[in-house]
């Protein structure tokens, strides 16, 4: 938190599940501000999930700590997107047989 050079500005959003995987949630952000996916152990409820429940949250605006990007997440962003490449292939091989 040392890192930030802004002082935070925490707004209220809101926002409705639509989705529910195993593990986790996707929430869409009213007012057409994209889509969280986040793990159940992060959401906070007392019910069982439903599909189109509102949530709310608080929420700052995300600062980049660095002019340069970490060449670790990069190297793990390409060698992913390498193996994604790869399945697509050997799968679209496979539906040609």
């Amino acid at each position: 938190m040392d890192r930030l050079k802004y002082i935070s500005s925490e707004t209220f959003y809101e926002g409705v599940i639509v989705e529910i995987m195993g593990g986790g949630v996707t929430i869409d952000l009213k007012g057409r501000l994209g889509q969280f996916k986040i793990p159940n152990r992060m959401l906070i409820t007392d019910y069982e999930l439903k599909i189109g429940q509102e949530v709310g949250f608080m929420l700052s605006y995300p600062e980049v700590l660095s002019p340069e990007p970490n060449h670790e997440y990069v190297e793990n962003i390409r060698r992913e997107k390498e193996k994604q490449a790869e399945m697509q292939a050997k799968k679209k091989q496979e539906e040609e047989k």
